[in-house]
């Protein structure tokens, strides 16, 4: 009987966590992206599933990761690895079953965390029910694509609407014989356009948000987001000038076919709907717009939480200094709309790993910068234990994309990269699986770079990434105290302050040799500052006490995290 008590008052207390909620919980998050093919593999078919990933919760944990999501696990015939879904609101049977996402909602709100899910919804499969019913015209589905007759020359000969390409640099319009007309596709040639101009449609898509929102997910991560709409003009978009390739994407300036202003107003319509089931705590919605300055800030005023910020991706390499990175954060802070939160997004699964993007040392200060700028920390699984890109044979590659260029050509788009299994230990298969031949290759530096030998190894970027999560949870959500310094070229520093009042100041040396920084760059500094952490530590002591603030010597490519000694 005792024993039932102690049982029924845990469950009390574990139901109790999940219920409770912060309503600011996003604010400054750790948001933890999951690759589902590539996590952990639960039956031993060397694909990732969904009862891996729920054997792996109390990972999360241990790294104080406040919100995980989920890469597409949905029907799908896997020709673009999930982004080509056949059914919105089915899991697909590699992943497992609707009973075992279940599972994982509850396993993941149990330990006080958040789960969000990708929604794609700017295109189908071609397999999906709706496209075969909308090609022969059946309602409601008719127009939920987007057809069209095409153009008839002199000569009889019907050719394609429009001059619009995909950007897979080929045209954007596929002729469907039995229906007589042209259906866009801006992706694959098997993602199929949908159609927003439908309120069918719309009202369809509202109806699978609902389903996942009625299962208890946590928010959304819009896919594509830029893409929702086309000009229904359907005129040829300019030439750009640029290529002698007709059928490149960049042979014409994208003046209809991207960032239409209907999109934000779709988005603002799943905010609304979102605010319908925010009432016990908030939902959020993170979005996915490779844009210009002026268009993703835009999401901010029209329902998104927080549009990605891919600025350490898409501008940052191995030849950045500290200028450049501080330009990028200014980039993003100054841009984005008062009141709003901002984010630094680390690394994705369709980029090339942080580590081999900019070498380990400037990973290292790239993390440390991550977590803690003000706003939300968002990293790809992997880039935690500092995970490599592996290097496919044209036999392994899976990628579409990278396949429909050939063997001389294909490491050029591969996103496969950054696909491999991770790298739990030194067993078969990295312990990803117990299957030796997983669907993609696993890196060869598993038997050294895994995260079994990095928990056991002082200075490993696993153990790094866990002292800078444990730190960020000590800053406030909002942080007026933000202060950044460019001394000089190679350094970059910011200060802020943490709950209890105590001064953070983080100086990163991105150049190759020493650099000697006066910390009354900032006011009010104090007299001793003490080494919280440092990026490279082999010479350099935890809790060293600094006493010359005006002459910090930072070593090469090394960045430190410094307190107020007292």
């Amino acid at each position: 009987m005792k024993g039932c008590l102690i049982f029924a008052a845990l469950l009390i207390a574990v139901n109790a966590k999940s219920i409770n909620c912060n309503p600011k919980w996003w604010k400054n998050m750790l948001l933890y992206q999951i690759y589902p093919r590539s996590f952990k593999d639960s039956d031993g078919d060397g694909i990732g599933d969904i009862k891996g990933i729920i054997s792996k919760l109390d990972y999360f944990q241990t790294l104080q990761v406040d919100a995980v999501w989920l890469s597409p696990f949905y029907s799908s015939p896997m020709l673009d690895m999930g982004y080509d879904i056949s059914n919105f609101t089915e899991v697909d049977p590699m992943f497992g079953t609707l009973d075992d996402f279940k599972n994982l909602v509850e396993g993941v709100h149990a330990r006080g965390m958040k789960l969000l899910v990708d929604f794609v919804p700017n295109h189908t499969s071609d397999k999906h029910k709706w496209f075969e019913k909308s090609i022969k015209k059946i309602d409601p589905y008719t127009d939920y694509y987007v057809w069209r007759k095409g153009q008839t020359l002199p000569n009889g000969t019907i050719t394609y609407p429009n001059n619009w390409m995909s950007i897979y640099d080929e045209p954007a319009w596929i002729w469907n014989e039995e229906r007589q007309e042209y259906y866009y596709h801006q992706f694959s040639s098997f993602q199929i356009e949908l159609n927003y101009n439908s309120s069918a449609l719309r009202e369809q898509m509202k109806d699978v948000l609902k389903f996942w929102l009625n299962l208890g997910v946590d928010g959304f991560r819009l896919d594509a987001a830029p893409y929702y709409y086309e000009n229904q003009k359907f005129l040829d978009e300019p030439l750009s000038g640029t290529t002698y390739n007709p059928h490149a994407y960049n042979s014409t300036i994208k003046i209809y076919t991207r960032d239409q202003p209907e999109t934000y107003d779709i988005i603002q319509s799943w905010r609304d709907l979102l605010d319908e089931y925010s009432a016990k705590c908030p939902k959020i919605l993170v979005v996915e717009a490779y844009a210009t300055v002026e268009y993703t800030m835009d999401y901010y005023k029209h329902g998104a939480t927080f549009p990605f910020n891919f600025n350490f991706i898409d501008k940052l390499n191995k030849d950045s200094t500290g200028s450049d990175v501080a330009k990028y954060v200014e980039d993003w802070i100054s841009n984005m709309p008062d009141g709003r939160i901002a984010n630094w997004v680390s690394g994705n699964h369709d980029n090339r790993r942080l580590v081999s993007r900019i070498g380990e040392k400037r990973a290292r200060i790239i993390m440390t910068i991550v977590f803690l700028l003000p706003g939300a920390a968002v990293i790809y699984n992997g880039d935690e234990i500092g995970m490599e890109d592996t290097v496919l044979s044209w036999e392994d590659t899976k990628d579409s994309e990278a396949c429909k260029l050939g063997k001389d050509n294909y490491l050029s788009i591969s996103r496969d990269y950054s696909r491999t299994p991770f790298q739990w230990d030194n067993t078969t298969s990295a312990g990803f699986s117990s299957n030796p031949k997983p669907w993609l290759p696993v890196n060869s530096n598993y038997l050294t770079l895994n995260l079994a030998n990095e928990k056991v190894s002082k200075n490993s970027f696993y153990n790094m990434i866990e002292s800078l999560s444990k730190l960020k949870k000590h800053f406030p959500t909002e942080n007026k105290e933000f202060v950044m310094k460019v001394p000089n070229n190679n350094v970059f520093a910011f200060s802020r302050r943490m709950k209890n009042g105590k001064p953070i100041y983080v100086v990163a040396n991105y150049g190759d040799c020493d650099e000697y920084v006066d910390m009354k760059i900032f006011k009010n500094v104090p007299k001793r500052l003490v080494l919280y952490f440092a990026t490279e530590s082999d010479d350099i002591s935890y809790g060293q006490v600094i006493k010359k603030v005006d002459n910090l010597k930072v070593p090469p490519q090394t960045g430190f995290v410094l307190t107020d000694a007292y």
